[in-house]
């Protein structure tokens, strides 16, 4: 009697951790979804305000501004590296508001989710545009701030933050290093 009652209860046991995982991969689809629908607001000129909080509060933007300045996030003060955070979030917005205000429900669909060997969550996704072939869009989410958030987006397998290092370190290169010239040209979304 008693290894008839064991048994159920490994099952329970064992089977906690892998709804928890599904949960959090479909909290995460979830997330990407908000995060879409916030740009598509913005996008048709709805309440600013609103819709960069709701798009900032979904990214990981201190470990996003780490990966991007690189050795300049060492050197940087906090009020420049709290500066660069706030700036490279607007800019994270306002891309994804250009690049979203047409799409439309038909046109972008969540593929899948994945959860990958360090904890993260891919989510896979795609866009359709009329005259364009379908682009990839997969959303790497992670733990941060006792939530999930954005931690990189890929799109056709490249990742965003990649090329925002590369581009923010040639803007570093030609300003001397200048942390207020680069959350200048972010705010202006020349990045």
């Amino acid at each position: 009697m008693a290894r008839l009652l064991v048994v159920p209860l490994l099952l329970a046991i064992c089977a906690s951790p892998l709804s928890a995982s599904a949960d959090e991969q479909s909290d995460a689809a979830k997330l990407v979804e908000t995060v879409r629908q916030a740009a598509i607001v913005l996008g048709h000129g709805g309440p600013a305000k609103a819709q960069l909080h709701s798009i900032s509060a979904a990214f990981d933007g201190k470990g996003i501004a780490q990966a991007v300045l690189g050795a300049h996030w060492r050197s940087a003060s906090a009020d420049d590296r709290a500066a660069v955070v706030d700036a490279l979030l607007y800019a994270i917005a306002h891309r994804l508001a250009d690049k979203l205000e047409r799409t439309q429900d038909k046109s972008f669909t969540v593929l899948g989710t994945k959860a990958l060997a360090n904890g993260d969550i891919l989510v896979r996704s795609e866009f359709r545009r009329p005259l364009h072939g379908p682009t990839s869009v997969d959303w790497r989410v992670r733990h941060c701030r006792g939530q999930l958030c954005i931690g990189d987006v890929f799109v056709d397998g490249g990742s965003v933050t990649v090329q925002q290092r590369d581009r923010i370190g040639q803007l570093l290169a030609g300003n001397g290093g200048s942390i207020p010239a680069l959350v200048a040209d972010l705010r202006k979304g020349r990045v």
